[in-house]
């Protein structure tokens, strides 16, 4: 699956973003260390930790959604960057059966919605290094 999304969302590639768990309400990915993820003090890009975290999130709105069932566009993303990640680091995004709730009444009455999601990034010791929180609008493909 990783690879597959390699090809559909060309910009993750250099990063070798892989995902390591998906569900319905849940998506976990992986940002390795590797230069091209490292900033000019020999830690994590900044930007990479957005990515990844952005990544986490998407994926798992259209993990609970559908794929194909909906266009998904952020349309903002605020970052919290907490100490310097050091290590790999895995961002993970949730979305609970409320603000699923929600956004699927919205899509069934108007087409479209908005809605905040949460993505935490983590290096390998499990310390916080980064949070996302992410607008997302979401409109229906069907009709």
């Amino acid at each position: 699956m990783s690879r597959l999304m390699q090809e559909v969302i060309p910009f993750n590639r250099p990063h070798r973003l892989t995902v390591e768990s998906l569900s319905n309400d849940a998506c976990e990915v992986a940002l390795p260390w590797r230069r091209r993820n490292l900033n000019h003090v020999g830690t994590m890009h900044a930007c990479a930790l957005a990515t990844a975290a952005e990544y986490a999130s998407g994926l798992c709105v259209l993990s609970a959604i559908g794929v194909g069932t909906v266009r998904l566009v952020m349309a903002e993303l605020k970052m919290q960057y907490g100490r310097r990640a050091e290590t790999a680091c895995v961002a993970r995004a949730t979305m609970s059966a409320e603000v699923l709730a929600d956004v699927q009444t919205k899509l069934a009455q108007e087409g479209r919605g908005a809605f905040d999601l949460h993505s935490v990034v983590r290096d390998a010791r499990g310390e916080v290094v980064a949070e996302a929180h992410i607008t997302w609008h979401v409109k229906s493909l069907k009709g």
